[in-house]
């Protein structure tokens, strides 16, 4: 599963993140947010936990703002030590493709120093911009999240279908799990599955849904 954020205006209507995340990760906010939303899924998998569900991985976008400052890691332990009984290796960060932009060695220090903390991560967006390819070959990750602009035509388009399965080559042989987002339609499934990813999220499955319906 994925923690997702959204807004609520005056009207009680819903704003994508697409219209505050920017303006949050300029002041400095974002921080704030990110940290609640961990605190939120771990929340969520403890309680499921104590009700006899036995708990699934939530990955949790971490910014790039939240992920270089310079209180993070004591901030992630703290929030990770209110429920011990909670392996480490339930929670997952996703890395916007924005990190694409920070010093490659950098990037590698902070997460190894989580990692051995038992947090995996995961490259968001995948090939929606060129620096994807520099940070996917330089940095390791545990999950790759193939963009929705890879799916959208994947059943019609061979030269597509050959990328997602030289990505998901790769990834077997490096230990390295693909996710397709943004997959909305059966034909895009069983491409999907004809190039070997086995691992998807989308509306075909289901769109985005309160916690609790998700339990259930």
């Amino acid at each position: 599963a994925e923690a997702l954020v959204r807004g609520i205006d005056e009207n009680g209507r819903i704003i994508a993140p697409d219209h505050f995340i920017g303006e949050l990760e300029k002041s400095g906010e974002i921080r704030d947010l990110d940290l609640y939303v961990l605190n939120r899924a771990l929340f969520l998998m403890d309680q499921w936990r104590e009700e006899g569900i036995e708990p699934i991985r939530i990955s949790v976008n971490f910014s790039r703002v939240t992920l270089f400052h310079a209180t993070t890691l004591a901030s992630i332990l703290a929030v990770q030590s209110r429920y011990p009984r909670l392996p480490a290796g339930l929670l997952e960060l996703e890395i916007t493709e924005s990190a694409g932009n920070i010093e490659k060695a950098a990037l590698t220090d902070v997460m190894e120093q989580l990692r051995r903390h038992g947090i995996i991560f995961s490259l968001d967006d995948f090939g929606s911009q060129y620096a994807n390819i520099s940070i996917f070959t330089n940095v390791r990750f545990d999950v790759v999240k193939l963009d929705r602009s890879m799916i959208s035509g994947l059943a019609e388009n061979s030269i597509s279908q050959m990328l997602v399965r030289d990505i998901v080559h790769i990834g077997e042989t490096c230990g390295i799990d693909c996710v397709a987002e943004g997959v909305e339609t059966s034909e895009q499934r069983a491409a999907l599955l004809e190039a070997g990813c086995l691992y998807a999220q989308g509306y075909y499955y289901d769109r985005p849904m309160p916690a609790e319906q998700f339990k259930a």
